[in-house]
């Protein structure tokens, strides 16, 4: 049965949080500034350089020069690999899979998320649910994130929602380097939701400017 698309009070990550997308939380050591034991220290708070915003279904969007550098509508690509461009990936993929229409979901699922058994049952439960036109109205906004820990190969986001009654969400995100880009990784049938409400962001949370 197709379902009409949601009202405009459903908040950011709303498909994401109905599908219990979750994270998984990683058991290695780790210095205080999120790095792997050993690992030459690294900026994770760096802003982003050359901010701008970009609009995908009603939503806006963080773009900068360490990514991404492709724009082809649903799918985004080209995403530098350093901790900013790991954040960018990761707020792009979540926000994109979230609110994809029928027709986008599946180039987004391909493109943008990391291939594994996570993947896989978030698009048999995507084809449960129809999303077939764009909600209008007042939208959540991304308010910043914070890298809780970064390597090369993977790195750990949590991604700050202010929602449309504005209260102040977190979402527990990491992305895979593979084939030359981030990937999001889906974690499989995951026990601990991704998403929690707080009362602030953290003070080394990086805060992105209203477009």
């Amino acid at each position: 049965m197709t379902h009409p698309a949601r009202p405009r009070t459903t908040a950011c990550l709303a498909v994401c949080a109905a599908l219990a997308i979750t994270v998984t939380v990683l058991g290695c050591s780790r210095d205080d500034d999120g790095l792997p034991a050993g690992q030459p220290s690294l900026d994770l708070r760096t802003l982003p350089s050359g901010l701008r915003w970009i609009a995908f279904n009603n939503m806006q969007l963080p773009v900068a020069r360490q990514g991404p550098a492709a724009d082809k509508g649903a799918v985004v690509s080209g995403f530098e690999q350093s901790p900013v461009g790991a954040a960018l990936a990761a707020i792009h993929a979540t926000v994109r899979m979230s609110v994809a229409l029928d027709s986008q979901w599946p180039a987004v699922t391909a493109a943008m998320l990391a291939p594994g058994p996570g993947r896989d049952e978030w698009a048999v439960l995507r084809t449960q649910i129809s999303i077939t036109e764009t909600a209008s109205g007042e939208r959540p906004r991304i308010a910043g994130y914070r890298v809780e820990r970064y390597t090369p190969e993977t790195t750990e986001v949590s991604i700050y929602t202010r929602q449309t009654d504005s209260s102040l969400t977190r979402n527990a995100t990491t992305v895979a380097w593979q084939s030359g880009d981030w990937k999001l990784r889906i974690p499989y049938q995951p026990a601990i939701s991704a998403v929690t409400a707080i009362e602030t962001m953290p003070a080394e949370a990086v805060a992105l400017t209203p477009a």
